[in-house]
């Protein structure tokens, strides 16, 4: 961890389709994360929207493979990072990106459900042991003539 490093969890909803690019440093994922705040309006009875928050979410390596091959666009997230901005000049105009390199992104089970499977070491081979994604096929033993 370095000195100054922002570190934060932000719980909100995918709001874009997960990218996932090869690049020389490995496979990276990235996706909008969006947090909306809903606040009781007790004079209307309704729940009304507050503030927001949108953030660019990268993903890298073996958390980039797991992401794309776990959540789509719309599945409640908790992600936890490092935040940090960006700043470019698009025609002309000045911009401020919040951006959040993860270094954990789970569902967020307050809003769904999640069955946990583990990958194996090597994507080729197939899983065995604890967490594989299935069981193993039944041993029928053959009835022996006497």
């Amino acid at each position: 961890m370095a000195i100054g490093e922002t570190t934060v969890t932000v719980v909100g909803n995918i709001s874009s389709d997960v990218v996932v690019k090869d690049t020389h440093s490995g496979p990276v994922a990235g996706f909008w994360l969006r947090s909306n705040e809903r606040r009781y309006d007790k004079e209307s009875g309704e729940w009304c929207n507050g503030r927001s928050l949108a953030v660019r979410v990268s993903c890298w390596r073996r958390l980039a493979e797991n992401v794309r091959d776990s959540l789509a666009k719309g599945d409640p997230v908790v992600v936890s990072g490092r935040l940090y901005t960006t700043e470019f000049v698009t025609d002309g105009q000045s911009r401020t990106v919040a951006e959040l390199d993860a270094q954990a992104v789970g569902p967020n089970l307050s809003w769904c459900t999640s069955s946990v499977r583990r990958p194996s070491r090597d994507r080729n081979r197939p899983e065995t042991g604890h967490g594989a994604g299935n069981a193993a096929e039944p041993v029928v033993a053959a009835a022996s003539a006497a």
